[in-house]
């Protein structure tokens, strides 16, 4: 993300101005993430603002816009964001010239124009969104094959997302005949080929730390073998020089839930240390430890996490960016100050993405949860005792 200018809005003390140009699918992400409905953004577009007598297009110029935000589409994989809006008035004379106010226009977020923003409410963890995607250190740094027999999933990990870049499945035969086990060998030597080649073609090992090879039984070190033999068989420097980085590692499923399990596991734990994904995987998977060991540790709803908050007990606050997204500011602003006083209690604050499914997992669970210093087997007692006190009153007469 290139930030060209951050600037407060002179009519609004809680907004700001924004002028960014996104340079990938993270990127998109990200200002997904920091518009809201009724923020303005003013871009460059094509536009028609002529027509002959019969009424056919004369014209199409570059022109810019200035759109009130009315609603979002958003899908990551196919680095989609387009927005709906409505064209307001500009105050600087030079957006909607030639087009009246209150025309419905759409807006598809590119890589080839900067575009300003104008946010309405602009606060620390919006800002902290945008630092942390012009900070190339934050970008993903690790890539996952996950495979069984006949199927596999060549996928990216981000701080944000899961990214399957292809699956790839084949049929394969039974062994029961000879002509059986030659054509077993030969979709098999295809199915290994066709991983290697999408691992030439997604894997940019200038950036990639470590490459993740999960399954049950022997796969993922057969896959391994081949990679290395297909890549001297062609002399790809690219990756036979980066042998170092791949790592086999064993899970009980060929699908997406195998990361995770890897991702969790102790074994690993040295090589993926270093990740944000597999850092936020573990968290995870100690807050489902304490909640199935009913240790008084774990704890999730507003309610019980605001308690554990205001007696400064939170090792862990889990909370999904739909809580520091929520459109209804009030909101928003309580889930950030809750954000911020863990952290200045000592506490660390873990932001998990619902595209990803650790995400889904919390965002099921409330949205918000915490892992405790010590055990409060009381923490719900008196939310207890306020909702019996509700439901007599409601039988008062």
């Amino acid at each position: 993300m290139k930030i060209i200018s951050i600037s407060k809005d002179s009519t609004n003390k809680e907004g700001a101005v924004l002028v960014i140009l996104p340079e990938d699918k993270e990127d998109l992400f990200t200002v997904h993430q920091i518009i809201d409905k009724d923020d303005e953004v003013i871009f460059k577009k094509k536009f028609t603002t002529n027509l002959d007598e019969a009424g056919k297009k004369k014209s199409t110029d570059l022109v810019k816009l200035r759109l009130k935000i009315v609603s979002s589409e958003f899908e990551m994989r196919d680095e989609y964001l387009r927005y709906k809006g409505v064209t307001v008035a500009d105050d600087t004379g030079k957006a909607n010239v030639d087009v009246p106010a209150g025309k419905f226009l759409s807006f598809t977020v590119n890589y080839s124009y900067p575009f300003t923003i104008i946010k309405q409410n602009f606060d620390s963890y919006m800002e902290k969104k945008l630092q942390d995607a012009a900070n190339p250190e934050t970008r993903s740094d690790t890539a996952a094959v996950v495979l069984q027999e006949g199927i596999a999933h060549v996928c990216l990990l981000t701080a944000s997302s899961t990214i399957l870049k292809q699956k790839i499945e084949y049929s394969m035969p039974k062994k029961k005949r000879a002509t059986d086990l030659m054509k077993f060998d030969e979709k098999t030597e295809k199915f290994y080929k066709a991983i290697y080649e999408s691992i030439k073609k997604y894997y940019d090992f200038s950036k990639i730390r470590l490459v993740l090879l999960c399954s049950p039984g022997f796969y993922a070190k057969t896959l391994l073998d081949k990679i290395n033999q297909y890549a001297e068989e062609e002399r790809n420097k690219n990756i036979m020089d980066n042998k170092s980085l791949f790592l086999v590692a064993h899970c009980s499923t060929g699908y997406l839930q195998g990361i995770n399990e890897v991702l969790k596991n102790p074994l690993y734990s040295s090589k993926l240390s270093d990740t944000k994904y597999a850092k936020d995987a573990v968290i995870m998977d100690e807050f489902m430890d304490h909640l199935n060991k009913d240790d008084f540790k774990a704890w999730y709803g507003e309610a019980e996490v605001e308690k554990a908050a205001e007696m400064g007990a939170i090792r862990y606050l889990l909370i999904t960016d739909t809580m520091l997204h929520n459109d209804d500011i009030a909101k928003r602003k309580k889930f950030l100050e809750l954000l911020e006083r863990v952290e200045q209690s000592g506490g660390k604050g873990v932001v998990f993405s619902t595209l990803h499914s650790l995400g889904e997992e919390l965002d099921r669970m409330t949205g918000v949860a915490c892992i405790l210093n010590y055990p409060l087997p009381d923490l719900d007692e008196d939310l207890e005792e306020d909702e019996d006190e509700d439901d007599n009153n409601d039988f008062e007469i």
